[in-house]
């Protein structure tokens, strides 16, 4: 193991345990398929067992995987309250929610507090391009999830919020959502189709070129299109303050960044480029969770090993014994927790706080 691929060490003794009891806001990011959720969860659900914190896990995945992992049937775009159990030097103030946003819905409440006017928001919900946007666009999901969590956040309901944020890449999208807000308000593009609205002149003007692309591509669509980005410009001033204060939470010395990882290179090889590119938009990775790693008690079972006669079980057991040590020297130091291998997904509350013991 090279000295470029050991996870990086920005975080002080303590791991998890010192991130849920202090954090407002933790948003748990790292490549697809490592465990992700499950471990958005059990930080949690840890929060609330182990340190009597009123935590709330979101997940932005329509997925059942937050459901099976805390051992639900399901749950609504509402928080459900979760039973948990008082843990080690717990307390029975401790509470635990899970919540799954509903994308469009939140797109609806925003367009209802952000419209200069009751008009406005009505001819905005009902116009077909706003409605195929909130539902089918996956871009347009990550600001809104980050709308949605400063209102969590500032719920008085709720200590500690955990945000499963969608895979690698697009975490970093969910990240960069309030400044590509910004910059879409402020573009020329925005100017270019709002303004046919904006003066009599360019609207008489632009009345013969409209009539032949209406007959072009079908009936009032193209009228709805410009009407949607004029209907959508006058949302820009509460929008761009709202972007601006989502900045501000995700720059707070209360939120904190876990970014979660397995020992297989292509993981490790992202996990670093996403503390990377954590540092180049200001934030550090708290901690560095890595997932699935095998017991530490493989690594001495050399002696155990020479009593094998049967050669092929020999040599597949020696490939696990060197696999653990390539792992201890992987997850060496501080900054970094190890999270032990299963043999079967976890599937409630109580083994998911265990899965943070270590």
């Amino acid at each position: 193991m090279t000295e470029e691929d050991r996870p990086e060490s920005t975080e002080p003794d303590g791991g998890a345990d010192r991130l849920i009891a202090d954090a407002s806001v933790i948003l748990v990011v790292g490549p697809g398929g490592v465990g992700k959720t499950t471990l958005s969860a059990a930080l949690a659900a840890r929060a609330a067992s182990h340190h009597g914190r009123r935590a709330l896990v979101v997940t932005v995945d329509p997925a059942r995987r937050l459901a099976d992992a805390l051992g639900l049937d399901g749950f609504d775009h509402e928080p459900v309250l979760v039973p948990v159990s008082d843990g080690a030097g717990g307390s029975s103030d401790g509470r635990l929610w899970a919540q799954m946003i509903d994308m469009e819905q939140s797109w609806d409440r925003l367009v209802e507090r952000h419209a200069p006017d009751d008009d406005s928001a009505s001819a905005l919900l009902a116009n077909r391009l706003y409605r195929t946007l909130t539902k089918r666009f996956v871009q347009s999901h990550d600001y809104i999830a980050l709308d949605h969590l400063v209102d969590l956040a500032d719920d008085d309901a709720f200590d500690l919020v955990v945000v499963d944020t969608p895979p690698s890449v697009h975490a970093l999208d969910v990240l960069d959502a309030p400044q590509r807000m910004l910059d879409f308000f402020g573009s020329r593009l925005l100017r270019w189709l709002t303004a046919p609205y904006r003066t009599r002149v360019v609207r008489v003007a632009s009345k013969p070129f409209m009539a032949v692309a209406e007959r072009l591509l079908g009936g009032p669509f193209l009228a709805e299109i410009a009407d949607f980005f004029w209907l959508f410009s006058a949302l820009q001033p509460a929008f761009v303050e709202r972007a601006r204060t989502v900045e501000r939470r995700l720059s707070s010395d209360r939120t904190e960044y876990v970014v979660v990882q397995t020992t297989e290179p292509g993981p490790t090889a992202q996990a670093s480029m996403l503390v990377e590119e954590l540092k180049t938009r200001g934030h550090e990775a708290s901690l560095r969770l890595v997932n699935r790693v095998l017991d530490p008690q493989i690594r001495s079972l050399d002696a155990e090993l020479a009593e094998i006669d049967d050669a092929d079980l020999r040599e597949a057991l020696a490939d696990i014994v060197a696999e653990s040590r390539a792992q201890a020297d992987l997850t060496a130091g501080p900054g970094v927790q190890t999270v032990p291998w299963s043999e079967s997904p976890v599937g409630d509350v109580d083994g998911l706080v265990a899965l943070l013991d270590g």
